[in-house]
């Protein structure tokens, strides 16, 4: 029992520092350009024993970003004020979002333009990160569903969809875009919220 617990914790702390590695490189050079060299030699674990856990790059960054998206579900949901309603919640969810996901140290690696693809292809074919999308955006409809402002014509599987589509969106736009509060907010509000919220 002791044996397997020790191979377990080995495992583990080998997979984090693959995946810190990993994360590194990826915020140094863009998914685009990830190589397994850089992520041995970073990691100072062998190429091979990176294969074994990791058979691609495409599940090596995978891993990477389900690892820092948790991080980032958690630091917007705690930056979501508990007393908004309506427009003002939404705005709220969105910016804390896109912000949480700007402060990852892989964010322009990943939202750069020769890598959107894959985000795109992974955000709408992964289960995983369907979940992880799910887990954000549940409580914030819930929330919005509870004050009678809920739409009841779209299923909230298709509005969690529509969130998640476009707040990948607004991440690939200029960061002087991002930065201009009142302009976000508006186009929360204007644009998002009514696809999202009854009238």
């Amino acid at each position: 029992m002791m044996d397997n617990e020790l191979e377990t914790d080995v495992a583990r702390r080998t997979q984090a520092r693959i995946l810190d590695a990993a994360n590194q490189v990826i915020a140094k050079v863009g998914y685009k350009r990830l190589r397994m060299e850089a992520v041995a030699k970073g990691s100072g674990i062998t190429r091979q024993t990176i294969y074994n856990y990791f058979p691609n790059k495409q599940q090596l960054a995978t891993a990477v970003l389900l690892r820092e998206g948790a991080l980032v579900n958690e630091r917007a949901k705690n930056n979501i004020p508990d007393n908004l309603e309506g427009e003002a919640l939404l705005s709220a969810a969105v910016l804390a979002l896109v912000d949480a996901a700007r402060a990852m140290p892989i964010f322009e690696g990943l939202f750069e333009e020769g890598s959107m693809g894959y985000v795109n292809e992974l955000a709408e074919h992964s289960q995983v990160i369907e979940r992880m999308m799910h887990d954000y955006w549940a409580p914030v409809i819930e929330r919005i569903a509870a004050t009678g402002r809920g739409r009841t014509d779209i299923s909230v599987q298709r509005i969690e969809w529509w969130l998640s589509f476009v707040y990948r969106a607004l991440l690939q736009r200029p960061a002087e875009d991002l930065d201009d509060r009142a302009s976000m907010d508006a186009l929360v509000r204007d644009f998002l919220a009514p696809a999202v919220m009854a009238r």
